[in-house]
Parts: C-alpha cells; structure tokens; sequence
C-alpha cells in the first residue's frame, strides 16, 4: 500500500490540476461514520484509520497507485480477495474501509501473536509494536520484522503525525 499523492489521483478523478482535485474532494468528515463503524468493529483506533485514509487517498475513493492499489484505504486487489472482497468492489466507501481495517486488524493480531502482546487491546498496546504495525499496512505483513524502506518509514512518520493532529478527530455525533 503506498501512499498517494493528490496530484496521483487526478488523473482517476478526470480533473485537469489539483486545485480542482481539492475543490472535488469530499470533506475529511465525509467517511467518519464508516470509519468509527468499522474500526470498532476491528478494535481499532478510529483516528488511526482516520490517518491511514488521509495519507493513502486523501479521502478520493477513485484513487488508484501506480502499484494497483485501489479506493480510500488503497488496498491491492490481491490483499483485497484473501478478505473476501472483489477488486472491482473496493472503489465502493465502505467495502472498502471494511476490507481495509479488516486487513489491519489482522496485521495487528500477527503484530501481538510475534511479540507475544496477547490480551492486550490494540489501543493499548505499546507505541512501537503499533508503528511495526502501520509500517506492514504499507509495506507489507514482512515490515512487521523490519528492516523499513525509507518509502515506509515516512509512512509511518506521516500516519503517527495525522493520528496526532486534529485531522483525524472525528466529526461529533
């Protein structure tokens, strides 16, 4: 899952330049309900999802990277049918953020089964396991181990940032 640009995604949403882009985009709240919905359902932090979005797709479901990664968590079509989920599905909001917290919630069970952080909630768990963690949702289930590419430690550094910033605060019910 690499990060995408805006500029990346314009070619997707049909715009001639990114200031058009950001003019099309939807509102960073757009998704907050799914967003909650779904991270709950996987234990997850809504924020941390929240800034997963941000940096994959910069909330443009249309997105495709240059890999084939698709939508607004950005998954692979191949990560996408080991869930369960169609490629052709995951421009769609939700079967998306489903699909893509599906796939971090199971990045995070392998995360506590090798560090043996078992019976530990997600959130709580230790700052760094969760990095390891966010860095596999980039670069792959092999990051969990290390080493990084420079590519996913920016990720990385990117994501913690937006989880930390009032970005990702979710629109008040």
């Amino acid at each position: 899952m690499g990060s995408l640009p805006l500029a990346a995604c314009v070619l997707s949403l049909g715009l001639a330049d990114v200031g058009a882009a950001q003019q099309a985009a939807p509102a960073s709240f757009a998704f907050d309900d799914l967003i909650l919905a779904h991270a709950q359902r996987n234990g997850l932090d809504p924020r941390l999802v929240k800034a997963i979005v941000a940096t994959e797709s910069e909330f443009h479901p249309p997105c495709v990277s240059p890999a084939g990664a698709r939508g607004l968590m950005q998954l692979m079509p191949e990560t996408a049918a080991e869930l369960g989920v169609p490629a052709e599905a995951l421009f769609d909001p939700e079967t998306n953020i489903r699909a893509g917290t599906d796939y971090l919630g199971l990045l995070f069970r392998l995360a506590w089964r090798r560090y043996g952080l078992e019976g530990t909630r997600f959130r709580d768990g230790p700052a760094w396991a969760k990095r390891r963690v966010i860095a596999a949702y980039h670069g792959g289930p092999r990051a969990l181990a290390g080493p990084w590419s420079q590519a996913s430690r920016t990720y990385v550094r990117k994501v913690c940032a937006l989880r930390a910033s009032p970005a990702t605060r979710l629109r008040p019910r």
